[in-house]
């Protein structure tokens, strides 16, 4: 029997209103790890919710589902929503101390937990001092103190650093094969997840329109020619017709065609920032002491780093927010702020207010939510609605936090686009992000926050051709020869 069988599950928010879910069928068997992908909006985020009876939302469900008597666990897309307590000890504790466990049974399962995660040389630090990357793990490990028997994962991986999101993967796995977990995923970067489910399951308008193996789903997205195909792993698109086997998948130096380097000038500044420091209060340590930086105009900026290294500071530094106690920065133009939690910035109650323009709504695909209040929008949707209050300022200079943590692989691509389009017009991007394969794609240039310092900037291909793990999937898999599908000869 199925650990869990949905069957035409169909969900709408209210009575009359659209579906959410409309159609959705698969099963799931004991021990099993599904990758649940779609675009924002097609409702991965309300079908992990409808699987925890707790925080399952409030509307009319029709349909099968069938889930085994058994504890569940689930980690929001949402990071400060599942933070509860103000320090990481109490936070592995609460669960425990719900449940009346004696105090040396939560002793001993917190060292377990906290060990496990790697969590012990901030066992006792407050959490609102947490880097986004490290609340996300830290939840993680808060639900695993439960012992559940399946984990509802909804985007965990949005808000870490390469390595910190391969090693959050690796947990999860270790989980899954140790013990005997089964995982119900929903994520938008599935280079590392995709090697190892054993089941895909895709959401399109709420339905469910195919779900089997990761060679099926990458063969059917190719062959249907699904929008989706975006989401795939650069190396399945990039060599021949087909895509290969993802667990054997070895240096492509000779399999692909690439095309040469294109040569870059360097331009005029539109921000810089000159032996800037800044230290949150006196007597503490410096984020950064001393940094230089310099964001080309008219080109998209990316800053990498990673998870506590101080990009987040020095974006809000140089967006005036925070005040450098010393070194000074200087600006060509207007700037606009987007904070990585997007939610801070919406102050009324439906998307409509917020955007009162439909075809700037239109224009970021949130034309069919104009009427949800801001604050009911899943990861993906509430990023959209961030970004057109953004461009909707007219800014001359865009300085963006992780702006493609929630995004779909298809708005990614018409966010590029729009970034292209607004530096052809002379405006100047500078984002900073975790999204190694948005900004080896259509970043023009890429600095690197290492030790409060700017370690190296250059532009995109030859930063990253320069690194091994900092870099790519198609980097590493060509030794550095072609950074994006746009370096080889692939027709995409």
């Amino acid at each position: 029997m199925a650990l869990l069988e949905i069957e035409n599950l169909k969900f709408s928010y209210s009575s009359g209103s659209e579906y959410a879910l409309n159609g959705v069928s698969f099963k799931l068997q004991r021990g099993e790890i599904c990758l649940v992908i779609g675009k924002s909006g097609s409702g991965k985020s309300t079908l992990l919710r409808l699987l925890k009876k707790e925080i399952a939302p409030y509307g009319v469900c029709e349909g099968k589902i069938a889930l085994e008597e058994c504890r569940t666990g689930f980690v929001n897309q949402n990071t400060e929503s599942n933070i509860i307590t103000d320090t990481v000890m109490g936070e592995l504790a609460f669960t425990l101390e719900n449940e009346g466990r004696d105090s040396g049974d939560i002793a001993l399962k917190t060292a377990e937990t906290a060990s496990y995660f790697n969590l012990n040389s901030i066992i006792n630090k407050k959490t609102d001092k947490l880097s986004g990357g490290t609340k996300r793990l830290l939840s993680l490990a808060a639900v695993m103190t439960a012992k559940p028997d399946i984990l509802l994962l909804d985007e965990p991986a949005s808000q870490l650093d390469p390595v910190s999101a391969r090693q959050f993967v690796n947990a999860v796995l270790r989980l899954n094969m140790e013990c005997g977990i089964t995982v119900l995923i929903s994520e938008h970067r599935i280079d590392d997840l995709l090697n190892a489910a054993d089941k895909v399951l895709v959401l399109d308008g709420g339905k469910s329109v195919f779900f089997g193996t990761p060679e099926q789903t990458a063969d059917y997205l190719i062959k249907s020619r699904s929008e989706m195909i975006e989401i795939l792993p650069p190396y399945t698109l990039a060599i021949k017709e087909n895509p290969i086997e993802f667990s054997t998948a070895k240096s492509l130096s000779g399999e692909i065609k690439i095309k040469d380097a294109e040569p870059v000038c360097g331009g005029d500044s539109a921000l810089s920032a000159r032996g800037i420091s800044f230290a949150y209060k006196k007597g503490l340590p410096d984020i950064f002491f001393s940094l230089n930086y310099r964001a080309e105009k008219g080109k998209i900026n990316a800053v990498i780093g990673a998870n506590g290294s101080g990009k987040t500071t020095l974006l809000k530094c140089l967006a005036g927010v925070l005040k450098c106690y010393s070194g000074k920065i200087k600006s060509v133009g207007k700037t606009a702020y987007m904070p990585q939690n997007v939610y801070t910035m919406f102050l009324l109650d439906s998307v409509s207010a917020e955007i009162p323009r439909r075809d700037v709504r239109e224009q970021f695909g949130i034309e069919h939510l104009k009427d949800r209040n801001p604050f009911d929008l899943s990861g993906g949707e509430a990023q959209r609605l961030a970004l057109a209050k953004i461009f909707s300022l007219g800014a001359d200079i865009l300085l963006l936090d992780e702006p493609t943590q929630s995004a779909d692989a298809v708005f990614k691509k018409k966010f590029a686009a729009m970034l292209k389009s607004l530096c052809a017009l002379g405006k100047t991007v500078v984002l900073v992000t975790h999204d190694l394969e948005f900004a080896g794609r259509y970043a023009d240039n890429v600095s690197f926050l290492f030790n409060g310092k700017i370690a190296a900037s250059a532009p995109r291909r030859e930063f990253f051709s320069r690194l091994s793990v900092y870099t790519t999937s198609l980097s590493r898999l060509t030794d550095g020869k072609a950074v994006s599908v746009d370096d080889t000869e692939v027709n995409l």
